[in-house]
Formats: C-alpha cells, structure tokens, sequence
C-alpha cells in the first residue's frame, strides 16, 4: 500500500507541475491580451483557482519529503530517547488540526455542491464546488501520508535522526 500511495504522490506532483505550467499561461495570456485592450476575461481567476488545486495536491508530496517548514532547532538539541515524546506530541497536534480542517473543508465541499455556490469573476460566474473538491481530496492525501510518516516514525529512528532526500 506504501508503494501504491508513493506512486499517487508522484502522480500528483507530476500533475501540479503541467498546472503550474497552465496557470502560468493563463496569467501570460491575460496580461497580453489586456497590453492589447481586448481582455479575456476570467483568466486571472482562473488562475487563482488553479494555483489553489496545485497547493492541495501538492502538500502529501511535500510531508512525504519532509520538506514543509518545521521548527526543529530544540529537537535537534535532545537525544533520541528525549526527542521521540516530543515528536509524538507534535504528531498529535498535526493530527488533530488537520482532522479539524478536513472536517471544515468536507462541510464547505458539501454546502457549495448542494447550493451550488459561485462567484463571479469580472463578468464569468465560477461554480466552486470543483475546486473545493480537489482541497477535499488533497487533504484527504496529506492526512494519510502524515500517518504514514509518523507510524514509520514511531518503528524506526527518530525522524529528525536521518535526513529526508
């Protein structure tokens, strides 16, 4: 199941990147098109929402990688055997805040579908229930790779005892 979950990761960062790629090309277009008074409108929204999925996508991959911002200069200072209660701790609370959020954003998933909630860009209405969905499954990717990460964790060395490339 680990394999099949480090191939997903994959998948989905190979994907943000061509996102990155098209939201780029929008914000190009945009720009040249208003240089030339003839605006097309949407684009820059659509950008912004296509910068949205690639954040939410992208976040397992980065736990995966332990590359997101982590304040570990007291734990570097402590021994293994000092360290590991305070990494379980600091699991506990990344645990739950992302539960919490998960929760929250379900929620939102659900009213935005349900009442079919958009917004309007310039002069584009935006439903907003696909985008949301890609946050859902993002955040439902990054809670199982912080799992993931941890129960490894707890098995082996202590996290910040091997480094992570």
């Amino acid at each position: 199941m680990r394999t099949l979950f480090h191939k997903t990761n994959q998948t989905l960062s190979a994907f943000c990147g061509w996102l990155m790629l098209i939201m780029m090309l929008l914000l190009v277009v945009d720009i040249v098109s208003r240089t030339f008074h003839q605006p097309i409108y949407g684009l820059a929204e659509g950008s912004v929402f296509v910068m949205m999925i690639t954040i939410y996508l992208g976040m397992a991959r980065c736990e995966e990688n332990r590359e997101h911002v982590r304040l570990e200069l007291g734990l570097d200072a402590l021994p293994s055997r000092v360290r590991r209660p305070f990494e379980s701790g600091v699991f506990g609370i990344e645990l739950l805040t992302i539960l919490i959020f998960l929760y929250a954003v379900v929620l939102d998933f659900l009213k935005a579908y349900q009442t079919g909630e958009s917004v309007l860009g310039g002069t584009m209405e935006f439903s907003l229930w696909p985008i949301k969905v890609f946050t859902v499954i993002g955040l439902v990717f990054y809670l199982v790779e912080l799992v993931f990460k941890n129960v490894q964790g707890m098995q082996g060395p202590s996290r910040t005892d091997q480094e992570v490339f």
